[in-house]
């Protein structure tokens, strides 16, 4: 009974996390985003990545970036991503945000076994246009 008590207790308080960072980020068409996935010590000299959640029944990775050796930023398409390496943080920014772009993502640490990973939620918004946003305020 006290090793349930232990193991439970290790799943659901807070601090024993690998990563922290956001749940959630909403954001508008075309806007810019930047996020800070941040990592346990331990996890400093491990590779870091960003990826968006795939499969249905298994998940997977996919359109993984990863970051540069040496705190080198990254950048591939739309999104850059940075290990700061001082501050135990992975940046991540991705800038003229689409639809398209709505969806789940990991950050990630590769390790041996399971790697350690958050996901992370993002809601992408239509962006009002401002003649249409002046018209409806005029009604």
């Amino acid at each position: 009974m006290r090793l349930l008590v232990l193991i439970w207790g290790c799943l659901v308080l807070p601090g024993y996390e690998a990563l922290e960072g956001p749940k959630e980020i909403s954001r508008f068409e075309g806007d810019t985003v930047s996020l800070r996935c941040t990592y346990r010590e331990e996890l400093r000299d491990h590779r870091k990545y960003w990826c968006r959640k795939g499969g249905l029944l298994f998940p997977r990775c996919s359109g993984t970036i990863y970051a540069g050796k040496e705190g080198q930023e990254m950048t591939e398409g739309r999104v850059s991503i940075h290990d700061n390496r001082q501050e135990l943080s992975l940046i991540v920014t991705l800038w003229n945000l689409t639809l398209q772009d709505a969806g789940k993502y990991w950050c990630g640490v590769e390790k041996r076994g399971p790697d350690e990973s958050l996901l992370i939620s993002l809601f992408v918004f239509p962006d009002v246009l401002e003649g249409d946003f002046h018209r409806l305020g005029t009604r």
